[in-house]
């Protein structure tokens, strides 16, 4: 094979490494479609043990397609990969081709074709990611339970709900070998200045804006840096100094900027010392060569994960301010203190504001993000002797011998598979329920946002990271807000007073997997898993009997609740269309609150 000039790169690109991974990216959109009712497939047959055969017809007659799965709580379907076959004809094969299985389904499904050509692409570049991923052979669970934390970053196979996780539109192949985090590029951050008419310098209140960047740069480099403007004829203090992405000066400010880099509003100066390396969020880099020092995030003007990934002045603006305030409200908490609960703040931001977008009266949102960073503090320095850190998003690791990283944990831990859940629980699910309830805050707690803080293997506590972006607020944390903050969080449209904050965002978002994942590959059974965090839920509850009222206003025992439809939101509502802000996914449809049936069953059994 060739493997130099243009054609460098393709070695993965094999038959059997494109077979597999399809075959896994189909079982995964099958089954999150199933779980956001997009696809309702005819049951054919069904075993004892509830495993189902289906069979989904297409758009046309003579095409159809058939797969094994076992049902899950939730609405959710465990979709046995290689059971997948497309048929035609009545001849059956593998249906090793995501995007055909779209084609075949559009009319079906209802998408629009210039959504459909996108999402194809999108498609393509997750799968593109994939093969690579397989083909360079990833870790096996006990190799990675034993690794550090940034080699488990990049080791993340992206959003467990969102089918196009690493769509990434936006790359070319050599900037996904150069940027990816699954590469693990060690790079020097490219520093500019920014004129203090177009960009302003926020932090905390306790932070001097010389000594944080001499802190960032060093002194040293701080000067050399302020030399280069004044060898121009410019007054240094008349900017302040951010570091850019390297994608994002080459494909967004050195042509959107030009007119500003020609009047000296921004200025280009050099490298930093300090070797970064990225996150598994992408656009966030943290720092190889002094880990305590601040993860940085930089705007990546690329589409990926539904949305253009650039950086809001809007958020930007308040996110120090919001993190002193949330800090300061649950760092006097002597609960959550006790737990061992850790914020890592957003403690200084800057975004640079073009004249030409920001004087558009409703802009897309990107046109208005593409320059700016935000600081946020490294987990590093909250580790005490005897802990490691990992991310909880590894959790849900499978590798392929169908080996879990949450098996391979327990098993270095020489907990049961219920001790060490219930050491998870109380670690990372009391923390939020406390949150919630004594504080009526919701963070966006899913795997990538939450760092597990571990002793021997066991899961102690948790960090909580990028909690400023969806901050979302009952009414009774409205009342307390400050009034410089009241247009800058979201206020809950939640009429029905439902936690979908712990319903959706923890148990539909995040424990739908893990229950999945302990029950197919450690034979864990689901029903314990929730049992597990049922009795979670009573001991919050028997703990603090002064929230009683909360509970009943907030009841996490209701019935039933909505789904969020995470991938129908791209599909068949919004497509591609520029909008002014994100798009938020609707709701709908109904989940069985899985703390019910486990009710329903303990009583049946008592």
């Amino acid at each position: 094979m060739i493997t130099h000039g243009i054609f460098e790169g393709i070695s993965h690109l094999e038959t059997t490494v494109w077979q597999e991974v399809n075959l896994n990216l189909l079982a995964k959109s099958l089954a999150e479609l199933m779980h956001e009712q997009v696809l309702t497939p005819l049951e054919t047959e069904r075993g004892e043990n509830g495993l189902t055969q289906f069979r989904i017809n297409t758009d046309r007659e003579n095409v159809w397609y058939t797969f094994s799965a076992s049902p899950r709580m939730l609405d959710y379907w465990h979709v046995y990969s290689h059971s997948i076959r497309r048929c035609q004809d009545n001849r059956c094969l593998p249906a090793a081709d995501v995007p055909l299985f779209f084609t075949d389904m559009q009319q079906t499904l209802g998408i629009k074709p210039s959504t459909l050509a996108r999402y194809i692409e999108e498609l393509n570049n997750t799968l593109f990611a994939d093969a690579t991923m397989r083909f360079r052979g990833r870790p096996s669970a006990a190799a990675l339970a034993a690794a550090g934390y940034q080699e488990v970053e990049h080791q993340m196979d992206g959003h467990p709900w969102v089918i196009v996780n690493k769509g990434r539109i936006g790359f070319d192949a050599h900037d996904y070998r150069r940027y990816a985090p699954e590469h693990n590029r060690e790079v020097l951050l490219s520093w500019i200045a920014v004129h203090r008419s177009r960009a302003t310098f926020r932090s905390l209140e306790e932070i001097s804006e010389t000594a944080f960047l001499e802190q960032e740069l060093g002194k040293e480099k701080l000067d050399a840096f302020k030399s280069i403007l004044t060898g121009k004829g410019l007054n240094a203090a008349d900017y302040t100094f951010i570091p850019v992405h390297e994608w994002q000066w080459n494909n967004k400010v050195l042509l959107q900027f030009s007119g500003e880099i020609a009047n000296n509003f921004l200025v280009p100066l050099g490298t930093g010392n300090d070797v970064y390396t990225p996150q598994q969020s992408i656009r966030t880099f943290y720092n190889v060569t002094h880990p305590h020092k601040h993860y940085v995030k930089m705007a990546i003007s690329i589409l990926s994960t539904g949305n253009i990934r650039g950086l809001s002045p809007r958020q930007m603006a308040i996110a120090p301010h919001i993190t002193a305030w949330v800090k300061g409200m649950l760092e006097k908490d002597t609960v959550l203190h006790n737990m061992g609960l850790i914020l890592l703040g957003e403690v200084a931001t800057v975004t640079y504001l073009h004249p030409h977008y920001t004087a558009i009266a409703n802009a897309p949102y990107q046109f208005n993000e593409m320059l700016g960073v935000l600081w946020r503090e490294s987990a590093e320095q909250f580790v005490r002797p005897g802990e490691t850190i990992v991310t909880m998003a590894s959790l849900l690791y499978v590798d392929d011998e169908g080996k879990s990283l949450a098996g391979a944990l327990i098993a270095r831990s020489g907990l049961t598979t219920a001790a060490w859940l219930k050491a998870y629980l109380t670690a990372y699910l009391k923390p939020l329920l406390h949150i919630y309830y004594a504080h009526s805050l919701c963070v966006t707690p899913h795997g990538e946002n939450i760092i597990l803080v571990m002793k021997d293997h066991i899961p102690a506590r948790i960090i909580i990271k990028d909690f400023v972006d969806d901050i979302v607020l009952t009414a009774e944390a409205r009342e307390k807000l400050p009034a410089d903050l009241a247009d800058g969080l979201i206020q809950s449209s939640n009429k029905e007073n439902v936690p979908l904050f712990i319903l959706l965002g923890v148990f539909d978002a995040f424990f739908r997997y893990l229950s999945d994942v302990l029950h197919t590959c450690d034979g864990f059974n689901e029903r314990l898993f929730w049992k597990e965090v049922a009795d979670t839920i009573a001991a919050y509850q028997q703990e603090h009997p002064e929230l009683q009222e909360r509970f009943v206003k907030y009841d996490l025992y209701v019935e039933t609740f909505k789904r969020f439809y995470i991938n129908s939101l791209r599909l068949l509502y919004h497509g591609y269309e520029d909008r002014t802000d994100f798009a938020i996914p609707p709701k709908g449809g109904v989940l069985v609150n899985p703390l019910v049936e486990v009710a329903v069953e303990a009583l049946k059994t008592a």
